[in-house]
């Protein structure tokens, strides 16, 4: 404190010497003319007898900066919300190895058969974190939070006491992520149509599954899950993950039929549709890190695997670069089974996990690598068969098609990922 009091002072000395240089009296120009040699050598002076500079110290030569400009090292004007890195922000039980970790249906957390399995699985493997949801696929939140909030009240149906469960499991060394699938939502928009998408009859867009997704160009839509998010680091989560950061499937096809508001960007001239879907989803990134860096918890993303390949999604708005550079972990959904004949040359992805897996890291890291922010790399990887892409196209995934999977990740330098299956049931005997 003392040292900086000192530079304080010294700050204010030397800006005095310039402004009494450049205040003199204006009606004697001799008077008022002070050379920058002279005004060099007074703020010098102040600094040696401050001993802060001394004759044997080389002082640096180049061209002076313009009044009111300062270098950057010393400007106030940066990205405050750049203060913490990914490490700053790790809690205590973030993984040493790396996290290494499954998705666990939080209806399956109060069913004692199942947790006890998950448990087992974990503690007597090398897996160490789960993914459990705090807003599910639906909307539902599934946390006995203690808000007033009304709109979080509608939607709450209070599956688990969050703050009971992530003791336990915590006591047994197990890092904690709490998944909110952010845009998709069929239950807040029954309450809010106007946060959603309407036909022209007024009714609510849902799509072939019978899906509402909420307008990510609203604030208020933003601030609803960020409210749960926040809610969520309170209550111990020691990672907040975002899954379903877009709009819904093909949205560039019949977008133009329904019923929204476009927010801040309404009347914007100069941007096309799809530059405005894909500002409004990296600008919730962006906001959802920012917003989340003050309670010290990491943020991550689910994105679609081809989003890496196409780049530049319009249509759900997703731009892959520019989406990494906003978090601190990325999760691409890496499936086999998520890729069409000819990805990567493979002609058929899910019967080559190995291949598929290394093959996509091999670019995503060339991606990565060229960010000004790089995000850590965590894929989603498969464990279950997807029987569904058409016989001769799927194998049955077992212990070996998961490991050929956890095998190349190692392969290419990496040493996380998660593991999905949507019930909760993982094949035994991968070495993880």
């Amino acid at each position: 404190m003392k040292i900086k009091r000192k530079l304080t002072y010294i700050f204010f000395s030397i800006m005095l010497v310039l402004t009494s240089c450049t205040s003199t009296n204006t009606k004697n120009d001799q008077s008022a003319k002070v050379d920058d040699k002279t005004i060099d050598q007074a703020a010098e002076e102040i600094l040696e007898d401050n001993g802060l500079i001394n004759d044997a110290v080389e002082k640096p030569v180049g061209e002076p900066y313009e009044v009111g400009v300062t270098p950057d090292d010393y400007n106030m004007d940066y990205d405050t919300s750049r203060l913490l890195s990914l490490d700053e922000k790790k809690s205590k039980y973030y993984p040493k190895d790396g996290v290494k970790g499954l998705y666990f249906n939080t209806y399956n957390v109060n069913t004692p058969e199942t947790y006890n399995k998950i448990m087992d699985l974990i503690e007597n493997s090398n897996l160490n974190t789960v993914v459990i949801d705090i807003k599910d696929d639906w909307g539902n939140v599934t946390m006995d939070f203690d808000t007033d909030d009304e709109d979080i009240k509608y939607s709450k149906i209070d599956i688990v006491d969050p703050e009971a469960m992530i003791e336990d499991f915590h006591n047994r060394g197990i890092y904690v992520i709490g998944r909110v699938t952010t845009f998709k939502d069929s239950i807040i928009t029954e309450k809010h149509p106007d946060w959603g998408f309407t036909l022209d009859d007024g009714s609510l867009w849902k799509n072939a599954q019978d899906e509402a997704f909420m307008n990510p160009f609203l604030k208020e839509v933003q601030d609803y899950d960020l409210k749960i998010a926040k809610l969520a680091a309170q209550a111990g989560f020691d990672e907040i993950q975002f899954d379903y950061v877009r709009f819904a499937e093909g949205f560039e096809t019949f977008g133009d039929t329904l019923d929204y508001s476009k927010g801040e960007f309404e009347n914007n001239t100069e941007m096309d549709e799809g530059e405005k879907r894909v500002a409004a989803i990296t600008g919730f990134v962006q906001r959802a890190r920012e917003e989340l860096q003050k309670y010290d918890v990491p943020i991550s993303i689910d994105v679609f695997g081809y989003a890496l390949q196409v780049r530049h999604a319009e249509g759900i708005g997703q731009d892959f670069d520019k989406m990494a550079n906003q978090t601190d972990v990325i999760s691409a959904m890496i499936y086999p089974s998520h890729w069409g004949s000819g990805s990567f040359d493979l002609d058929k992805p899910d019967l080559q996990p190995y291949e598929l897996v290394k093959r996509y890291l091999d670019e995503e890291q060339e991606v990565l690598g060229a960010l000004d922010h790089p995000p850590l790399s965590r894929p989603w990887i498969q464990d279950f068969t997807a029987s569904w892409i058409g016989e001769g196209n799927w194998m049955e995934y077992d212990a070996d098609a998961v490991q050929a999977q956890i095998d190349a990740i190692y392969d290419q330098g990496q040493n996380e990922y998660l593991i999905w299956n949507a019930n909760s049931e993982y094949s035994t005997g991968v070495d993880y």
